[in-house]
């Protein structure tokens, strides 16, 4: 039994059909005999190169084949519905709860051993964008800034400060003052 023809191969044979037609309404050919890659173009509606190409693969025995398919496949480390991927930003969460400084590294390390993830560094970099992390300069300052009694502090300087501001007193500010000697940012995920 013959193999079904595809749709592209269905419109050469309705090309090569009318131009036989067209041909037969001519009592004759359309363009001489002699010139059979452009007759054989021009019936199929092709270029020229396009059967000289083919011309030549059939001269030097080549195997005619049809041009390689692009397919996009899945990433099989990356690939989020693969994964459980709430149950890692999940983690990510409790390592951030607990003030732990999320590196790359350090949460390939922690979700190799709760056996979440299995591939490299790079591998869950993308992952993690790809779920929406994103890497970012992270500021000592926040954590400490955020500790109990320090923000507590805070909030008296504060409201001693509009108290004495509706008074007598005109403040001048001086400098800036830093919490570390020699601050430094450190990269995180967020």
């Amino acid at each position: 039994m013959p193999k079904p023809l595809n749709s592209s191969s269905k419109k050469l044979v309705a090309s090569l059909l009318n131009y036989f037609e067209i041909e037969k309404e001519n009592n004759g050919p359309l363009i001489p005999i002699s010139a059979v890659r452009q007759r054989d173009a021009d019936a199929l509606n092709l270029s020229i190169n396009t059967v000289s190409k083919i011309s030549q693969d059939l001269t030097n025995n080549r195997v005619l084949s049809s041009p390689k398919k692009k397919r996009s496949y899945a990433k099989r480390v990356t690939d989020t519905e693969k994964l459980d991927v709430s149950v890692i930003r999940n983690t990510i969460y409790e390592m951030y709860e607990k003030k732990q400084h999320i590196t790359l590294l350090f949460l390939l390390k922690v979700v190799k051993d709760r056996q979440l993830f299995n591939g490299c560094r790079r591998s869950l970099h993308t992952l993690l964008r790809n779920i929406g992390f994103k890497w970012q300069n992270d500021n000592p300052r926040r954590g400490l800034m955020e500790l109990p009694d320090i923000a507590w502090k805070k909030i008296n300087f504060l409201k001693s400060y509009h108290r004495e501001k509706e008074g007598l007193y005109q403040f001048i500010f001086l400098d800036e003052t830093w919490i570390f000697q020699n601050e430094i940012n450190h990269h995180e995920y967020v």
